[in-house]
């Protein structure tokens, strides 16, 4: 059951969705950067409100249909989100990520979505964080 709204609509759109390799790290720093303009002052709080919460995560995935990156499965795209959403976006190198998720462990529920779009504008990535409430 979905509690309080932590982190709503995020949308990072004109890019394919990555799952691995050098794509997935400009994917990794374009979400990362789109998020951090969303939010601005912001992500000390939304940082702050999903610490040490149960948490759900909703993604819907746009990928241009009729296109083999259409092809793609939920669990490799997921991870490029996920990378970013933790603290450190690579265990390789040091970049840094958003710290809003700082542990996968408190993630209780996950909702992956693919939806086919019809251009590549249209392409990217949308989610949003919830605290979950148990039921």
């Amino acid at each position: 059951m979905k509690g309080d709204i932590l982190l709503q609509n995020i949308q990072v759109r004109g890019f394919v969705p990555a799952t691995a390799g050098k794509n997935a790290k400009e994917d990794k720093k374009k979400i990362r950067n789109a998020v951090e303009t969303k939010l601005g002052k912001n992500i000390g709080n939304v940082r702050e409100r999903c610490k040490g919460k149960p948490l759900s995560v909703n993604v819907v995935f746009y990928l241009q249909k009729d296109t083999a990156h259409a092809k793609k499965d939920l669990d490799s795209l997921s991870n490029v989100l996920l990378d970013v959403l933790s603290e450190e976006m690579s265990s390789k190198e040091s970049e840094p990520g958003l710290n809003i998720i700082n542990d996968d462990s408190v993630i209780y529920r996950i909702v992956f979505e693919k939806k086919f779009v019809n251009s590549s504008e249209e392409e990217g990535l949308t989610f949003s964080i919830y605290e979950w409430a148990y039921s």
